[in-house]
């Protein structure tokens, strides 16, 4: 068998033994796949990485959590399934029709009051939440990959009293090996970076 050919037979057996999707998540990934069919299976966290994401949040007993780069929220409602009553979930966007897409669902969703989603500039925003004093449990790095060097920077912050992480937080990144070219060019990933 081809690595390919391994990869869907891996992903076969992961669903096979995963958490099924909530029906809002599918009428979502739907949604996404319809309005963007050119980029919905790059840029959508799809059902297994949603339920992994979920678990991990779990695991890590997360109340709050970042999102860089939010798309059609996806990931943002798989985070917010984890969290407890009062946990919350900041997500960051810049394509306003992914958000209205996102925002909808959020609505319909039963853990989508959690949810808050911030437009802008991701460097931006991220430096006013670290102004303001805010901590993440988790944040997931999921935008512009070019820059995550610089979303760590500011995630990390010069000292732990300026940065976005609580003291036992946790960071995730997404797309970090991608299709193995890092591999590839291991010579750095500034370079490298795919585009979004």
């Amino acid at each position: 068998a081809s690595s390919i050919d391994a990869g869907e037979a891996f992903e076969a057996y992961a669903a096979q033994f995963s958490s099924p999707e909530p029906p809002i998540l599918a009428a979502l990934r739907n949604a996404t796949e319809r309005e963007y069919p050119r980029t919905a299976q790059r840029m959508l966290s799809g059902p297994l990485q949603g339920r992994l994401l979920k678990m991990l949040a779990q695991l890590l007993q997360a109340r709050t959590v970042l999102e860089v780069g939010m798309f059609t929220g996806y990931s943002a409602l798989c985070f917010a399934e984890a969290l407890p009553p009062d946990g919350r979930v900041v997500t960051l966007e810049v394509d306003e029709q992914a958000r209205d897409m996102a925002v909808d669902h959020f609505a319909r969703a039963e853990h989508g009051s959690k949810i808050d989603v911030r437009m802008g500039q991701a460097l931006d925003t991220m430096a006013a939440l670290a102004q303001a004093g805010s901590k993440f449990d988790v944040v997931f790095l999921d935008a512009d990959k070019k820059k995550y060097t610089q979303y760590y920077d500011l995630i990390i912050g010069e000292t732990e009293d300026q940065g976005l992480l609580t003291p036992n937080g946790v960071i995730l990144a997404d797309n970090v090996l991608w299709k193995g070219l890092v591999l590839a060019h291991s010579d750095g990933l500034q370079e490298h970076a795919p585009d979004p």
